[in-house]
């Protein structure tokens, strides 16, 4: 099975295998979860921005355009955004 599946509606994450790194980017740049969607300019929504921060950025889904939205408010590429969830094996 793939990490990461593209589809029309934009990137669809497979269980657990992928995390946003939220909580440690947020904490490297002194921003709360309200402060990243307020910057977004309405992009992230507080709901979504307190969500993947009480999570520990594990989301089951999430769009393009919430990737885009988070690149750009935190000055990162994907590929730093993103890592592997080494708290969840595969087949757990």
């Amino acid at each position: 099975m793939p990490l990461l599946t593209i589809a029309a509606s934009g990137i669809v994450w497979h269980p657990m295998l992928m995390r946003i790194r939220i909580p440690e980017l947020l904490a490297e740049r002194g921003l709360s979860p309200y402060e990243l969607s307020k910057r977004s300019g309405g992009r992230i929504s507080m709901s979504t921005a307190y969500r993947l921060q009480r999570n520990e950025g594990r989301a089951h889904t999430f769009d393009s355009n919430l990737l885009e939205a988070l690149c750009d408010v935190l000055g990162v590429e994907p590929g730093e955004l993103l890592e592997r969830d080494r708290k969840r094996g595969r087949g757990k």
